[in-house]
């Protein structure tokens, strides 16, 4: 009987790695010419050594200790997502079935050649997709560079889904205020939008706010003195904006302020006290690694200390005296970078990078900790969302509503909930989706005695 803490076997290893493809135990069995119920009885085996208690944590331990490439992960099947089953009962005779044996060479030499035959026909008959233009002279990825497969619900979340946004969208911008989450802008189907619509949990209803004067994308917004802040942007072109639209929710009105030092779309944007800061992002002819603090009482733009990576759709968000910036994306590559800025200082120190590389990501603070937010699309398949814990300098895995690629969402805490709104996976979404953090859990998993 395995014991917790004991090595892995050489095949319980491989069965492993199978996993952290995302592959279900028939696809495991398949591969490895053996029964599903032995597969189940290696997992067993293998959350028991492991100590954990699923296959997604079973993944992060894989990857933690070297045993899987952070490229090689997709995603955690959740066919299977709890503890497998006990091994199957021993038959009429006594015995336990014995392991399906092999096929064939030459009946394996038959499948697999059909099997190419199919796939090639089947690349000849897929349509392709149009490319669009990207923004920003190519700097930020168009949606033909998003990988295929879209993303799909997790049936375990506890992510609930609410009324959808009248507008389906990416690369919008999305904040809090008076217990309402406002959604600005962003990229649809027809380009860049100019919508703004208001969301009332408390009704779960939305409502439409005057439109922003300038359609743009790949914007953040910020809440300061009651008002709404919208630096920059990108057009439908791929110009970068220098504008600074403001807006009133309580007047329903917009106006203008001082305008960016330089145009600008695909930052990363946070307030922290009473200023709003922009980091990286593109002018449209370069990835950047400057940081604007904006004082709204002064109306003022001023230059800070620079980002330690010049590139763009990082995120940003406060915590304590500090403010992070994680995760990015630069010449077709998501980033799994960590960095801490220091407003009071203006200066810069290294956080834990992320487990996973993620661009086009939401970040929120909760409860002391930070909570990634998708972002995956171009490098890789995600399954899960992270938590960063400062008193640990770990992040850690949490439950993801959609499996796969998802990026470009606006995220916003309001209250005790963070929300998940639009997006792009495959197409552009509508979705708005809730999830209320619980207090920290420690799974003791079950072992037999």
């Amino acid at each position: 009987m395995a014991e917790p803490g004991e090595p892995l076997t050489e095949r319980e290893l491989e069965i492993l790695r199978y996993v952290a493809t995302g592959a279900s135990n028939k696809e495991i069995a398949h591969r490895l010419h053996i029964s599903t119920n032995t597969v189940k009885v290696h997992l067993r085996n293998i959350f028991t050594k492991l100590e954990v208690v699923s296959r997604t944590e079973a993944t992060m331990v894989a990857v933690r200790r070297g045993w899987v490439a952070v490229s090689e992960v997709r995603t955690v099947s959740e066919e299977e997502e709890l503890a497998p089953e006990a091994p199957p009962a021993p038959t009429a005779a006594g015995a336990v079935p014995a392991p399906e044996p092999p096929l064939p060479w030459y009946r394996r030499v038959v499948l697999i050649a059909a099997a190419l035959v199919a796939v090639a026909a089947l690349a000849l008959a897929w349509p392709r997709p149009v490319p669009s233009a990207p923004p920003a002279a190519g700097l930020l990825p168009s949606r033909s560079e998003v990988v295929a497969a879209g993303a799909g619900r997790s049936p375990e979340s506890r992510w609930v889904e609410r009324a959808q946004m009248p507008t389906r969208r990416a690369w919008l911008a999305a904040t809090a205020w008076e217990r309402r989450l406002l959604a600005i802008g962003g990229e649809t189907p027809e380009g860049p939008s100019d919508a703004v619509e208001i969301y009332d949990p408390t009704t779960d209803t939305w409502t439409r706010g005057a439109p922003k004067p300038t359609p743009a994308a790949y914007i953040g917004a910020a809440v300061l003195g009651g008002r709404v802040f919208v630096p920059g942007g990108c057009t439908g072109e791929g110009t970068a904006l220098s504008v600074l639209e403001v807006y009133d929710p309580a007047a329903d009105t917009w106006t203008t302020a001082a305008p960016l030092p330089r145009p600008l779309c695909g930052y990363a944007l946070a307030v922290h006290g009473d200023r709003m800061y922009l980091f990286g992002g593109t002018d449209g002819r370069q990835y950047l690694d400057t940081v604007y603090a904006y004082d709204p009482q002064a109306d003022h733009w001023e230059e800070r200390a620079s980002v330690p990576v010049a590139q763009a759709l990082a995120a940003a968000a406060p915590l304590g005296d500090e403010v992070y910036v994680v995760g990015g994306y630069r010449a077709g590559q998501e980033q799994t970078t960590c960095a801490v800025y220091n407003p009071a200082r203006d200066t810069w120190s290294a956080c834990p990078s992320l487990t996973l590389p993620r661009g086009g990501l939401g970040l929120v603070p909760f409860g002391g900790q930070l909570y990634a937010v998708g972002g995956g699309g171009w490098g890789g398949y995600l399954g899960f969302n992270e938590r960063y814990d400062p008193a640990q300098a770990l992040w850690m895995p949490v439950e993801t509503p959609l499996l796969g690629n998802w990026q470009g969402m606006g995220v916003a805490l309001v209250d005790l909930t963070i929300y998940a709104v639009g997006g792009y996976s495959d197409d552009y979404l509508s979705l708005n989706l809730a999830f209320e953090p619980l207090p920290f859990r420690i799974f003791i998993p079950a072992t037999e005695r």
